[in-house]
């Protein structure tokens, strides 16, 4: 296991590995196709944090100092934002790729390990130039152009971010506090709170574990639900056989744990389900009465984003 990295590491049989980054490389391989589309979805995205970031406060998010929690290896939202102009900066785990080069596979393999190193080797010289290239025109499309600016990637543990006290208006994260140890995710969120400012929005959308692909497996990622395919694993498997793991740290949070989570953190302003009924056509009776300890809510959701402002002071 590399424990300098979150994205690798938790399968203990190479087999296993193998297959499971195979079934994953096939899924990246096949959405080269509907790039265009993809990018054009992720700017929607962000215009969907511009809207509740207006509707809560009343202010525009060109306005507003951003950061995101968890880039990620593929940081299209950070790179989006700031190539239209915003103020937005981003921290993550892993070293980016941010342009391909020898010197910057080096750096990722002394900051990440091996594992690391190979993914990202793979995903620079097969997809990322694909989807850069997507992005560009999607940028192009509202009058920007797609710009590197590489002080706007920190690369850190989140646990240890000290940010000034107020000095982020909007954070956002997606598909990341599934993956923060549990030990850290109360000194994550202090952390946060304190950084947030007054009138400031915290946008937190996790992928829940209980729901029917928040076991991380590619073949029950959300896109291959409407697909008729053969698949190694049940429906929900990671509540019930656990036979097979992802390649990656999942913290097996459930919603009600992320509530008193942000709950003892944050004010909350809305807990909402991104995509309800997730799902729903592989619950059977059957699987239903096996997993009774999970509410529908719970098994039917998938993401949820959580709405979060800073507490008022108190005297």
């Amino acid at each position: 296991m590399n424990a300098r990295s979150n994205s690798v590491g938790q399968i203990r049989s190479v087999s296993a590995w193998a297959t499971e980054n195979w079934r994953f490389f096939r899924m990246r391989v096949a959405g080269l196709t509907n790039q265009r589309a993809a990018m054009q979805a992720l700017l929607a995205e962000l215009d969907g944090y511009a809207a509740t970031y207006k509707e809560v406060t009343g202010r525009s998010m060109r306005d507003a100092t951003i950061f995101e929690i968890g880039y990620g290896a593929r940081p299209l939202r950070l790179l989006a934002l700031t190539s239209q102009g915003l103020n937005a900066y981003g921290i993550d785990l892993d070293t980016p790729m941010l342009t391909t080069s020898l010197g910057n596979l080096v750096q990722i393999r002394r900051s990440n390990g091996w594992l690391r190193f190979g993914k990202s080797a793979i995903r620079s010289l097969i997809f990322d130039r694909h989807e850069r290239r997507a992005l560009d025109a999607a940028l192009g499309a509202r009058g920007a152009k797609l710009v590197v600016k590489s002080e706007r990637f920190l690369v850190g543990d989140v646990v240890n971010l000290q940010l000034p006290e107020g000095s982020v208006d909007l954070f956002y994260s997606e598909d990341v506090f599934e993956h923060i140890p549990l030990t850290s995710m109360d000194a994550v969120c202090a952390s946060l709170a304190q950084a947030l400012s007054e009138n400031g929005v915290a946008l937190i959308s996790p992928v829940v574990f209980t729901g029917l692909s928040g076991g991380h497996l590619p073949e029950w990622y959300p896109h291959t639900l409407q697909k008729t395919q053969s698949r190694h694993s049940k429906p929900w498997e990671h509540l019930r056989d656990r036979r097979y793991t992802a390649d990656c740290h999942l913290n097996e949070m459930r919603l009600s744990d992320f509530e008193a989570l942000f709950a003892r953190h944050f004010a909350v302003e809305a807990i909402r389900n991104l995509q309800p009924d997730h799902g729903r056509a592989f619950l059977s009776d059957e699987i239903r009465n096996e997993l009774h300890s999970y509410s529908h809510e719970e098994l039917l959701g998938y993401k949820w984003c959580f709405v979060l402002r800073r507490r008022p002071h108190t005297p």
